[in-house]
């Protein structure tokens, strides 16, 4: 009978379930309904469709460039030596930084706080005022907003976001980690993990010198050919007054021809039940002839959506590789 019900109706039935057979037997009706991430496949790229927006430098001490899509998406754009410099990391109040991230990345918006798209293509090293390199986030907001040692005053509260950083799982896209030349012990590693079944990871394909090893949350897979290493994977983030959630492609030993992210954000339309979730948004990105591209939404005393899936797909050594990563604890995508 549940399989006549719309979703509405399944969704308002799970609500008021009492017993845990009825609850499991209308989340099973459920997963069925759930919404799948755009193919890229079956997408068109939207820098084929319409002319990027144009872009501007970044008003910080970088390299890096800025622009803004139609749909109010902050696109960063670095070149193969993309750096960002350490500048303020001082803030006379809430409102003091919101303006400065606005004027630095041209956020929309007038209020107390900051939720936005943002998407990234290439690497970037973070240099102190001597052009020596520093601790760098991987995330352009984090690195242009703290010190050397990852430190952010706002009025009068500081905060490290460094150790925060470590303890939560690095995000990629920065210059000085290059895995190239140890991709095959890399490689190994997680192989024995997965085949052991007693880890965190799990073989997809190992044929010849090309292997493919995924995580079972599953938030990252790894992909090695020879000596060359790539990864799909989804982060979430918090920061204190700041947090970020998305997905990204990274390579190291040899460039993507082509990449796409293919992205869903949800949170839960179930009161009491955090796996069970309404898709809030999709966005995406893609590049080409590259070694690293991103997606994600962010926020400044906000809280953007709690979940995400993506949908990954690069052209890359010679082969077309694909898979499907997430992050949170939707577990359902309705």
């Amino acid at each position: 009978m549940s399989e006549n019900l719309d979703t509405d109706e399944l969704l308002e039935r799970f609500r008021s379930a009492v017993s845990d057979d009825e609850r499991q037997n209308l989340r099973d009706h459920l997963e069925g309904r759930q919404q799948r991430p755009d193919d890229p496949a079956e997408t068109p790229d939207n820098a084929a469709v319409a002319a990027a927006p144009a872009s501007r430098p970044l008003t910080i001490a970088s390299n890096g460039r800025v622009s803004t899509a139609a749909s109010g998406a902050v696109k960063l754009h670095f070149p193969k030596d993309g750096v960002v410099h350490c500048e303020n990391s001082r803030f006379d109040s809430a409102a003091d930084l919101v303006r400065f991230l606005r004027s630095t990345f041209g956020f929309a918006g007038t209020g107390s706080t900051v939720l936005a798209s943002m998407r990234r293509v290439g690497k970037y090293q973070r240099l102190d005022a001597s052009d020596s390199e520093v601790f760098t986030f991987g995330d352009p907001i984090l690195d242009t907003i703290t010190n050397a040692d990852g430190w952010v005053t706002i009025g009068r509260d500081s905060f490290h976001m460094l150790p925060r950083d470590l303890a939560t799982g690095r995000t990629g896209g920065v210059r000085s980690v290059d895995l190239s030349a140890d991709a095959e012990r890399l490689r190994d590693r997680l192989l024995d993990e997965a085949l052991s079944g007693r880890g965190s990871h799990a073989l997809v394909e190992h044929r010849g010198d090309q292997t493919i090893v995924a995580t079972t949350n599953p938030s990252e897979m790894n992909f090695t050919s020879g000596s060359a290493r790539m990864k799909f994977r989804s982060w979430k983030k918090n920061y204190y007054v700041y947090r970020s959630i998305g997905s990204e492609i990274e390579t190291w030993g040899r460039n993507f021809n082509s990449a796409r992210i293919e992205s869903m954000y949800a949170d839960p339309v179930v009161g009491n039940n955090p796996f069970v979730c309404g898709v809030t948004k999709r966005d995406s990105d893609s590049d080409t002839n590259d070694d690293y591209v991103d997606e994600y939404e962010v926020g400044v005393f906000a809280n953007p959506a709690g979940s995400v899936r993506s949908m990954c797909t690069a052209m890359w050594s010679g082969r077309s590789w694909g898979g499907t990563i997430q992050k949170g604890d939707c577990q359902l995508f309705l």
